[in-house]
């Protein structure tokens, strides 16, 4: 009976929300390989490095791609060319060196990324609705989790032998229509439960601030703030006190190629720096390090340093953010699996992969039980 009831249940739900999974499924994949992609598609903008050639100070770079930049994004390859952002969508690609502009985006394959980013996070709706948009988003995640709970009740056999574990776990080659996909539905599902089910709950905290707010607190404290705070301060040459306010009259003093210098003997693993430009009464310069990928915030820290000399004034790391602020941090994260650099992400591209596979053969088993309710319904009755 209770299987029974549960079964019913797993069958509506899946049939009710089965498309939409599909779909968060399916970009989630797409996502997995944004940065691996777009990785590989810089490096048709790498640069001739001469020997014991310098780079252009970032005044130089900024000025030479003819709108108001705000910041510019360095890479530790000294070939590759420097970002110079106009807020967060327009950007230039340039030749340090040189101070060439090569390209200006975004690019095609920039824009495909976005719009798949949109559709798995509030189904590319307008500003406007995108809060409501990512509520639903929460209740299909929630939907998604409720199966994931639901479906281990149906896989487990009954009596449990060898032979009929053996079904539930391991593919069957031969297995054809049904068959072929009740197995890759059951086994599929056995081995990629668990970490389809972190996903799907790390994607409803995201959705929901007020389930995070509720979550954050109790996770934050059991997140690791990891090493990148010890190994990158060793780097530098110690904090001086914050500039007063009487120092923006010497704003217009900007050392922008001493403030980058700084930047990079704080933190000698760095991979990626960005070096926020400073309005014209701003006495500071913010420069954003990270030591990973763009998903780990336990790798990254932000400099606050002198304009005018490049002096060191602060060093914020993911171990001074509150508990509530790293939960929210990891979990964002560990949704994607980025927080684990690049083994972490095609992880969950893979397992995401899974689930496309997983709803797929869910709905072909519901629409082949939905035909045979159909032929039955029509058939004649003696």
């Amino acid at each position: 009976m209770i299987r029974t009831i549960v079964f019913w249940l797993h069958l509506t739900v899946a049939a009710a929300a089965g498309l939409v999974i599909l779909m968060l499924a399916a970009t989630g994949v797409v996502l997995s390989l944004e940065e691996t992609v777009t990785g590989l598609a810089e490096r048709r903008h790498l640069v001739a490095a001469p020997e014991g050639a310098e780079r252009l100070p970032p005044e130089e770079i900024a000025a030479a791609v003819g709108f108001t930049a705000t910041s510019l994004t360095y890479r530790s390859n000294p070939r590759a060319a420097v970002r110079v952002y106009e807020g967060q969508d327009r950007y230039a690609r340039v030749n340090p060196y040189t101070g060439q502009v090569l390209a200006t985006g975004p690019g095609g394959l920039e824009r495909f990324f976005e719009s798949a980013h949109n559709w798995h996070r509030w189904f590319n709706v307008p500003g406007g609705s995108v809060r409501r948009a990512r509520a639903v988003t929460g209740a299909f995640n929630l939907a998604f989790l409720l199966l994931l709970v639901t479906g281990p009740i149906l896989w487990i056999p009954r009596p449990v032998t060898l032979r009929s574990l053996a079904n539930v776990v391991l593919l069957r080659p031969g297995a054809r229509g049904a068959r072929r996909d009740l197995n890759w539905h059951q086994v599929v599902g056995i081995w990629s439960v668990l970490p389809l089910a972190v996903i799907a709950a790390t994607g409803v905290t995201t959705s929901y601030p007020a389930v995070g707010d509720r979550v954050f607190p109790m996770v934050g404290n059991a997140v690791s703030t990891g090493a990148w705070a010890a190994a990158s301060a060793s780097g530098g040459a110690g904090l001086e006190e914050a500039a007063t306010p009487e120092d923006s009259a010497r704003a217009t003093d900007r050392d922008l190629r001493a403030v980058l210098a700084t930047a990079e003997a704080w933190a000698p693993g760095w991979r990626t720096l960005i070096l926020n430009l400073p309005r014209p009464a701003d006495s500071e310069v913010r420069v954003e390090v990270r030591g990973g990928r763009a998903g780990q915030p336990h790798r990254t820290g932000f400099l606050t340093l002198d304009a005018a000399s490049g002096a060191t004034h602060a060093w914020e790391t993911f171990a001074d953010h509150t508990p509530a602020r790293r939960a929210q941090q990891f979990l964002r994260y560990a949704h994607t699996g980025e927080y684990w650099g690049l083994g972490g992400q095609l992880l969950a591209g893979l397992f995401s992969l899974a689930a496309t596979l997983m709803v797929w053969t869910g709905l072909s088993l519901a629409v082949r039980r939905l035909r045979r309710f159909v032929r039955l319904q029509r058939a004649p009755r003696g």
